[in-house]
């Protein structure tokens, strides 16, 4: 899989044969709020300081798939509601910045590495999938993945993300 950055608020999920599989749309640039689009649509909401849900709205009830969330430490989760699995985010405290998503028993799966991208004022990022973990990565959590990882750096650059944790 390829992840494509478009312009500052919108990255897609290509196939290798560069078709998109999923996408996530963000409408502020305090990335509060966002589209997450694969084989169905969801939406990303801030619902509070340093917290955000996903979840879809099926007929009339909403129902929630995630929790995000900043802890102690600099890590974020990811929380699957079903079936229920924590998911932890980490960024390398190295030289050379990479953000790695692994599971709480601390196998990493997924690492993100951003390059700056000057022109989009955002950034690219290179994917690296383990292959033991591959069928586990689906396209939705990769997607909330690079929704860590932008917060992440935004709040390194002093951007406008409200990720402080209340202690």
């Amino acid at each position: 899989m390829i992840l494509e950055t478009i312009d500052k608020m919108t990255f897609s999920l290509l196939s290798n044969e560069k078709v998109v599989n999923a996408s996530l749309i963000y409408t502020t640039t305090a990335f509060d709020d966002a589209a997450l689009n694969t084989s169905e649509k969801y939406i990303l909401s801030g619902i509070g300081i340093g917290s955000w849900i996903i979840h879809n709205h099926s007929g009339r009830s909403a129902k929630v798939n995630s929790k995000i969330k900043v802890e102690v430490g600099g890590i974020m989760s990811i929380t699957m509601q079903f079936p229920r699995r924590k998911f932890i985010m980490k960024k390398s405290a190295g030289w050379k910045l990479r953000f790695s998503l692994g599971t709480k028993e601390g196998e990493d799966f997924l690492t993100l590495i951003p390059t700056v991208n000057w022109n989009k004022e955002s950034y690219d990022y290179i994917l690296q999938l383990n292959e033991e973990f591959e069928a586990e990565c689906d396209s939705f959590l990769i997607l909330q993945a690079v929704h860590c990882a932008n917060c992440s750096l935004s709040m390194m650059t002093g951007g406008r993300v409200p990720a402080l944790v209340s202690i």
